[in-house]
């Protein structure tokens, strides 16, 4: 599986909060603070809890889980690290056009 439960609530949370920026303008201008908190999240936070909760939800009932078995789950930082990448430019566009 892709996405699990937590990549779909995280997804789910990213909407809602490019929703409030779009409607009712959270941030007004961007800066690298915004950026830094873009990439620190969608480069290390949410892939890492992504990991760790599948790694979890997979080994919970298994007696013996080797590393093959589980290496669909690092392909989940390439998956984040472009979502992450899509979400600084919607939020630029979204940024841009509240300036103007």
């Amino acid at each position: 599986m892709l996405f699990a439960t937590f990549d779909y609530i995280m997804l789910i949370v990213i909407f809602i909060f490019n929703f409030g920026v779009w409607k009712y303008k959270i941030i007004k201008k961007r800066n690298r603070i915004l950026y830094l908190i873009v990439f620190l999240l969608f480069g290390l936070i949410v892939p890492y809890f992504s990991v760790d909760f599948e790694i979890k939800k997979a080994v919970k009932d298994q007696p013996f889980v080797d590393g093959f078995t589980l290496l669909y789950v690092y392909f989940r930082f390439p998956i984040w690290w472009f979502i992450g990448i899509i979400e600084v430019l919607i939020l630029t566009k979204l940024i841009y056009k509240t300036k103007s």
